[in-house]
Order: C-alpha cells, then sequence, then structure tokens
C-alpha cells in the first residue's frame, strides 16, 4: 500500500503505537535568531511504529506543527533533510507560509530496502547552511537515531558544536523500543548541550500543548499569562421590584454580607453589574439598571467600602438569568451582581 493512502487512516492506529517514553526535558534557556529543520528521510524512517502509521508521516506532521506555532517571523531559517542530503528551504528570511510548502515536499513514500543511514554526514552537511547565519541557531532534529553507514554522528555532532559554538540541536525522536541504538545515538546528541530540548516525537503528534511547550522552550517563547477565572458574587435574595431601584430595609442583611466579604478581602475591586426583566423599551431598561447598580454602590460606599474599589456598570434586559415569561422569572432578572475583578 502506498504511504499517501496508509497516511489517511493514520489516526486509526495510535492505540497501536509503542512509545519510548521520552518527555519534555527542561534545559538551560537559548533564544535563537536562526533555526533549521533537519529531516531524516533514510529508509527507516518510512518504516512503521505500527501499522499503519509510519515515521516520516510523523515527523512531517511534528514540523507543521511546529511551524504553526514559531513566534513572529524575525528569523532566518532553513529546510534541510539528509540520507540523502537535501535543501527544500535554503537559508534565508522565515517565511510560515513557504516553510510549511517546503516541509509538504518532504516524499511520503520511498525504498526502505538499500537506503542506509549516513547521519554523520547529514549532520556535517550543516556546516555550510550554519555559515550562512549569524547569531544564535537552533537545529531542530528530526530523525530515528538509526545510523548505519559513514562517520559517527554523535562525533560529526561534537565538531558543529565545537565549530559554532551558538549552536543548540533540539532532538524530536521518531523512534520506537526496537531503535535502541538510534535513541542511544539521539541521547548522547541532546547531552552534549545545556540547552538542548529532546521529546518523542509521537508525543508532539498526539498533543498539542506538548507542541506548544515545545516551541516555548527551543525558541523562548514566553507561557501564555492565562485570564484569571473571574468570580462573581451574586446578591441573592435581592428582587427590585418592578420599576424600582430603591434597597429596602429587608436587604441589608444581603448587602451586608457583600460588605464584609469585601471588607475582608481589601485587594479587590469589584464590578457591579445591574440588569432589568423583559418589560419596557431597551433605553428605559437601561437607564434603570444603570441606577439599581448605582444604589448598590451607594450602600457599599454608606458602609466603608472606597469608592475607587468600585464600577458600576447596566446591561438594561440583555443578560436575563430566568425565563421573562412568568413573574417568577421577571424577579429574578431584576438583580444585581457583583464581579470580582483581581
Amino acid at each position: 500500500m502506498k504511504m499517501g493512502k496508509k497516511m489517511r487512516i493514520m489516526g486509526l492506529a495510535l492505540a497501536m503505537v509503542m512509545t519510548m517514553g521520552l518527555g519534555l526535558a527542561s534545559a538551560v534557556e537559548f533564544c535563537p535568531d536562526n533555526f533549521i529543520f533537519l529531516v531524516d528521510q533514510s529508509g527507516s524512517m518510512y518504516m512503521h511504529f505500527g501499522d499503519p502509521v509510519y515515521k516520516i508521516a510523523v515527523a512531517k506532521k511534528v514540523a507543521h506543527d511546529v511551524n504553526d506555532q514559531i513566534p513572529g517571523t524575525n528569523y532566518k531559517a532553513a529546510l534541510e533533510l539528509f540520507a540523502p542530503v537535501q535543501e527544500l528551504y535554503p537559508p534565508g528570511p522565515y517565511d510560515r507560509a513557504a516553510m510549511s510548502k517546503a516541509i509538504n515536499t518532504i516524499k511520503d513514500d520511498q525504498e526502505i530496502f538499500n537506503r542506509l543511514t549516513p547521519m554523520g554526514r547529514g549532520i556535517m552537511a550543516l556546516d555550510p547552511v550554519l555559515a550562512k547565519m549569524s547569531g544564535k541557531t537552533a537545529v531542530i532534529l528530526i530523525s530515528d537515531g538509526m545510523a548505519n553507514e559513514g562517520t559517527d554522528p554523535v562525533a560529526e555532532a561534537r565538531a558543529i558544536y565545537a565549530k559554532y559554538p551558538n549552536v543548540c540541536i533540539h532532538i524530536i525522536a521518531v523512534a520506537d523500543k526496537k531503535d535502541k541504538k538510534g535513541i542511544e545515538i539521539l541521547t548522547a546528541i541532546n547531552k552534549m548541550s545545556p540547552c538542548s530540548v529532546m521529546v518523542e516525537g509521537l508525543t508532539l503528534f498526539n498533543d498539542k500543548a506538548t507542541v506548544e511547550k515545545f516551541v516555548r522552550d527551543v525558541f523562548c517563547t514566553p507561557k501564555p499569562v492565562e485570564k484569571p477565572k473571574e468570580e462573581v458574587l451574586i446578591l441573592r435574595g435581592i428582587h427590585f421590584d418592578f420599576d424600582k431601584y430603591n434597597i429596602k430595609p429587608e436587604w441589608a442583611v444581603v448587602l451586608d454580607e457583600g460588605v464584609q466579604t469585601l471588607m475582608k478581602r481589601p485587594n479587590i475591586k469589584v464590578i457591579i453589574e445591574g440588569h432589568c426583566d423583559g418589560i419596557g423599551t431597551i433605553p428605559y431598561n437601561q437607564k434603570l439598571s444603570e441606577r439599581r447598580a448605582n444604589a448598590v454602590q451607594n450602600y457599599f460606599i454608606k458602609k466603608g467600602i472606597k469608592a475607587d474599589r468600585m464600577k458600576t456598570i447596566g446591561y438594561g434586559k440583555t443578560r436575563p438569568k430566568a425565563d421573562n415569561a412568568t413573574d417568577e422569572g421577571r424577579a429574578i432578572n431584576r438583580r444585581v451582581e457583583l464581579k470580582v475583578v483581581q
């Protein structure tokens, strides 16, 4: 069966995949000015982890996923293959779409037998590419590590580090448990530099979050700041009368609970939101909802809560909580909510 057909059903085989348990390793920060994809296209890369998932299919998808996540475009970039050596994206300014097209041109199907892996020569082929780049360069090596011809790839990687001290070689290992020698080679290259990150290709293949972490580690991208969860304090039990915004004395207990909460948490600020039921015009209800929010704010100010800790907003009848077709629903919708702002 040709690779093109088999790739279409790759997802069905994920349960069959054997992994070797590699995870993202922490590394010393190395922020590159350039990057190079170095992809193994030897015969063993056209073998599979578990039919029909082929190593080269994993390599291509992972390269695409990493390319999609690379922050910005202020890099020089290249895409190089080895076994045999081939240049698909010559060293030059990085263009995400052009890189994606270049990745697509990696062959999905090639002969397996009689195609050995001169991985050492493939690594040394980086020399003229690196010579065209100034500053720090991240090499992203995607391989199963199965070198079985030519010079020692570990020695050649060491020579690259010696000649280009501003290089960091990161490893995406598309090797399974049978590829013990390949894993040893890739691990040895990874251990040469404290900046190097090594991760299993199938982990990236299956997990978008791991791709994002790999890109953050390789390209020094800050972790996205998680938006704080919005906390809502609903003043339950407060039901404004129809067309009213005055606060009745029987609501004092509930409002005072809100006051106590704000007293206990002096560092928080709140947005006081006023709401209405569905009866009446939009402009009228807008003004009424604002008056309800202001009434609660004034109550809190009288109880000692500083005005600069509060902001009022009216939503009119645009955000009902209950069905406006019933008296009970309309009563619930005539409400005020407090949203905590850290």
